[in-house]
């Protein structure tokens, strides 16, 4: 395969990756290509290593680049595999959203202070007793990942209101026509209401879960 192929290649499927459901027919394809060059196919694993060295340090993602041969082979026959494919926008996606959203609605908001004596203790809310901010946002998200959301796609963010108070929402990242969005269930508004929304109504959003690990990531401008 040539470079021009190579790239042609990683053009397609970044571009069907913004077009979920021509994500998969491209995987397939791609993974019926032979003649990918030998650094994207593993022809088998490394042998056990010499004893560990000393330290260790976190590892930092960079750009988006072609993945192996093997891992589009792997989301060519599980598709339902959530790193495979994001959630779309749909009618049904977004009656699971409006329903929690009711539910969010129904708990009744009290400081940490006053429900653990703590000034900041995170807990998953319920409708039975009283929560903060952080645990409605939590219960959110236990909710749609009950109903079989993606983790990846379910981020608790900070943000300064439009009040000035720090407060804490659920981020929901789902693709609309070829391009992602982000969602927000805040237990401060009757409906979900887009991230543009929420930044034109005076939100300043802080930080947010990474999407994988237990890291957070500040929330670029």
């Amino acid at each position: 395969m040539n470079d021009m192929t190579v790239h042609e290649l990683a053009s397609g499927l970044i571009g069907a990756a913004r077009k979920p459901k021509h994500f998969v027919q491209s995987l397939k394809r791609a993974a019926a290509i032979a003649t990918l060059p030998a650094a994207f196919a593993l022809a088998g694993c490394a042998t056990m290593p010499a004893a560990p060295a000393g330290g260790a340090a976190a590892m930092r993602d960079g750009g988006i680049t072609l993945p192996p041969r093997g891992w589009l082979d792997y989301c060519g026959r599980n598709a339902k595999d959530p790193s495979c494919l994001a959630v779309q926008f749909d009618k049904e996606h977004w009656q699971q959203l409006l329903n929690v959203q009711a539910s969010l609605r129904a708990i009744r908001r009290q400081d940490d202070s006053r429900n653990s004596g703590k000034a900041d203790f995170w807990q998953v809310a319920s409708k039975e007793q009283s929560a903060d901010c952080e645990d409605i946002a939590l219960a959110a998200r236990k909710q749609l990942l009950d109903a079989g959301w993606p983790l990846s796609a379910l981020r608790l963010a900070t943000a300064w209101t439009e009040r000035g108070e720090y407060h804490v929402v659920l981020t929901v990242d789902m693709m609309r026509e070829g391009e992602k969005a982000t969602y927000i269930l805040d237990n401060r508004f009757a409906t979900v209401l887009s991230y543009q929304k929420l930044a034109s109504l005076g939100y300043r959003f802080h930080t947010r879960q990474a999407a994988r690990g237990p890291n957070w990531v500040v929330i670029a401008s």
